[in-house]
């Protein structure tokens, strides 16, 4: 089995750049954010709100690791990927790049943790088991040994 790669259009926008004209580098994780979002909605048919209420838990991000190849400017027709190198019991390990054709632009990891509303804690959450639904859903976007692993250098 081949690991699916979920894709997107990356439009840089004018609203995206600093008064040099390339990405500012926090736009990146406005745009990792959307991509990321879109793949909840496709791949599990809920935005992160609806996550919430019909699976009964959430992915907030725990840790970020991001390494800035190349500059991108306004107009620029990028695409971003996504897979998950990582699926654990509690934790997903997702691996985003921006490419413009074959350059790399931008490569990324983040860990989600899956949390439920802590029972102990009024308003408070707690670590969650991924419910098998989601695990399922996930599947087939976990990289296999043909996918390297990113290699960051950050």
């Amino acid at each position: 089995m081949s690991t699916q790669i979920f894709e997107r259009p990356v439009h840089i926008r004018f609203s995206h750049c600093d008064p040099a004209g390339i990405v500012f580098h926090p736009q990146y994780y406005y745009i990792l954010n959307a991509l990321m979002e879109d793949f909840y909605l496709e791949v599990l048919g809920t935005g992160f709100i609806e996550t919430w209420k019909t699976y009964g838990v959430g992915f907030p991000i725990a840790g970020i690791r991001s390494d800035f190849a190349a500059p991108s400017r306004a107009g620029d027709k990028c695409v971003g990927r996504l897979w998950i190198e990582r699926l654990g019991e509690s934790s997903v390990r997702f691996a985003m790049t921006v490419h413009m054709g074959e350059e790399l632009r931008l490569q990324c990891v983040e860990t989600a943790v899956c949390v439920r509303p802590s029972e102990s804690a009024k308003g408070g959450l707690e670590k969650a088991t991924i419910p098998d639904v989601i695990r399922e859903k996930f599947a087939p976007y976990v990289r296999d040994e043909d996918l390297p692993v990113l290699e960051l250098r950050a």
